[in-house]
């Protein structure tokens, strides 16, 4: 074995220990996160009404889990998908993926915040501002590996549709323009779920966007619905053909 191949065999190893440092992380944070789902310590004894009061309490909880979890699903794949066109590393992208992850690894935080309900601005903020966070940081690392994919990356020519490059440099402005709103909510004292709508508008543009530019890639649906619907393609009786009578 020559120095050559060492080192790609080298690079090839550390290259899979940055790619499961950060699926380590994300399955940590999913981890952290249903510990909150707990009912209280002193229900051993407690009576059918108060056992159904805790569990009520807990909904919330389990809603802000649940959909937080999606997101996380979400980024995660996302993080798949960028990640799969890497052949080599730099100290730069190593910092720009921590920063990521750091932004993700606030999750759990932001969980506890939206659980105690819409109604506190800086629940709302903090969990919405971290979505941001993690969005612009992702489109960070998309961008720099764009910009130098002759050095790091495989099979890059088809690597733009791929990540929906053209929809997702919109983040550069749209997440500036979110922090910008939050800062007008505060200062005029505006109704905070109006955030919810621009972030609704958002997801409704990134959608229509994707539709129009990538019409091919029909992401936009979940896995196990694609799942089933092939599944019943496949199954479905195909009709019998019609024998045509010899002359």
């Amino acid at each position: 074995m020559n120095i050559n191949e060492e080192e790609e065999i080298k690079k090839e190893f550390q290259l899979e220990r940055v790619i499961l440092f950060s699926d380590a992380v994300f399955a940590i944070i999913i981890t952290i996160m249903v510990l909150e789902i707990k009912l209280p310590d002193n229900l051993r004894h407690a009576n059918p009404e108060v056992v159904q009061e805790a569990f009520k309490e807990l909904i919330p909880k389990f809603i802000g889990y649940a959909f937080s979890f999606s997101l996380i699903g979400s980024f995660w794949f996302r993080h798949l998908q960028i990640f799969s066109f890497l052949k080599n590393y730099n100290a730069v992208l190593i910092i720009l993926n921590l920063a990521f992850l750091f932004c993700v690894s606030m999750f759990p935080f932001a969980v506890t915040f939206i659980t105690v309900g819409l109604e506190y601005t800086w629940g709302l903020f903090t969990y919405i501002g971290i979505i941001f966070l993690v969005t612009l940081s992702q489109t960070i690392i998309t961008h720099y590996l764009i910009k130098n994919k002759a050095l790091l990356c495989i099979n890059s020519r088809n690597m733009e549709t791929v990540l929906k490059w053209k929809v997702q440099r919109l983040n550069y402005a749209i997440v500036p323009i979110g922090f910008i709103w939050m800062a007008i909510i505060s200062y005029f004292k505006l109704d905070p779920k109006s955030l919810l709508y621009f972030v609704g508008f958002y997801g409704v543009l990134v959608s229509l966007l994707n539709r129009k530019y990538y019409p091919g890639q029909n992401s936009s649906k979940p896995m196990i619905f694609k799942y089933v619907k092939s599944h019943k393609r496949k199954g479905k009786p195909q009709p019998a053909k019609k024998i045509q009578p010899e002359n």
